[in-house]
């Protein structure tokens, strides 16, 4: 009985680790997804209602998305105290503070931190230009990370329960 408990204890923790892998690739595609919307948003508040970047800041960081809400909250508590620094740096900041943290790697960090260059500072159509721009590069990681997904994840989970089985084996 008690090698029974064994047996299942070690495959389910093998098959919890390559499952929680697969996790981690999945919430980088989602959070790669709210950014891109979140950058969406911005785009058409700018061009369409001329919302001033710092308002636009200010509904994203009431977001019901989780990471949304948290990179823009953060930027949205810099905004307003006033401590004479740029909205440029305010921006990257927030971005590299809880980057990481909501689930974006560096060349993603790095991509909406370059974006931080046109924010705020030229007219409409050179921020929807940057913003285009910025959406394409994410774009493109989006595209990675979901292939990413697909073959890295399915590998994780399925070695995690083989090592599984075969310490199970090795232990008999």
């Amino acid at each position: 009985m008690l090698k029974m408990i064994g047996i299942v204890l070690i495959i389910g923790s093998f098959t919890g680790i390559g499952v929680s892998q697969r996790q981690q690739f999945r919430g980088h595609v989602v959070v790669l997804g709210d950014m891109l919307s979140a950058l969406d948003i911005i785009s058409s508040e700018l061009s369409f209602h001329l919302t001033s970047i710092p308002d636009i800041v200010g509904k994203l960081a009431q977001d019901k998305r989780h990471a949304v809400a948290k990179v823009f909250s953060n930027m949205h508590e810099m905004i307003q105290k006033d401590d004479n620094l740029s909205l440029a740096f305010k921006w990257m900041k927030a971005f590299r503070d809880c980057g990481q943290e909501i689930g974006l790697d560096a060349e993603d960090i790095g991509i909406l931190c370059d974006l931080s260059e046109f924010i705020g500072k030229y007219d409409a159509q050179a921020q929807q230009k940057s913003i285009d721009y910025a959406k394409s590069r994410l774009s493109r990681q989006l595209e990675i990370a979901s292939a990413e997904m697909k073959s890295k994840g399915t590998v994780y989970r399925t070695c995690c329960v083989a090592a599984g089985i075969l310490l199970v084996l090795v232990l008999i």
